[in-house]
């Protein structure tokens, strides 16, 4: 029996309906982000790896990259600085909370629901990243509309 995830269980974390959300965003204002940094998410639901999604910043230069596929880095020239990459890995639901902004960076750190490896600096921007990106307003909307599903599927009880 394998320990891998079903398709059908990484479909039903929260990360699956946000991220997708976060990349329009990402997508329709690329302008908005100067940050230049690879960023790895490591997905859990209960301690358990359930899935990654990857986020690449490349400026103004290039539009931002949002996915589960890992996306190709850009060579470096010589004289350049090689991009910055930092590694998260935070619990499904507490990933709902830090996009809705009830979650800090720092204080999800400290609580150890956010842990960091890599460039911690480039990290650091991350909340910027989701606010501009309407993190809070896409998260907000979500629960609204899961919450709108369970309470239809009360009322049919």
């Amino acid at each position: 029996m394998s320990n891998k995830p079903t398709a059908k269980a990484i479909a039903k974390l929260n990360a699956s309906t946000l991220f997708p959300e976060i990349r329009k965003e990402l997508v329709a204002n690329p302008s908005m982000f100067a940050i230049h940094g690879f960023f790895i998410f490591n997905i859990t639901k209960k301690g358990v790896p359930m899935t990654e999604w990857y986020l690449l910043l490349q400026g103004f230069d290039m539009a931002p990259i949002l996915s589960q596929k890992r996306p190709e880095i850009p060579k470096v020239k010589r004289d350049e600085q090689p991009v910055p990459v930092a590694i998260l890995q935070i619990e499904d639901s507490d990933l709902l909370n830090f996009m809705s902004g009830g979650l800090t960076g720092p204080r999800g750190i400290v609580s150890g629901k956010i842990k960091i490896a890599g460039a911690i600096e480039l990290a650091e921007q991350l909340e910027e990243v989701f606010r501009k990106a309407k993190g809070p307003e896409k998260t907000l909307a979500y629960l609204d509309a899961k919450r709108l599903k369970s309470e239809k599927a009360r009322a049919r009880l």
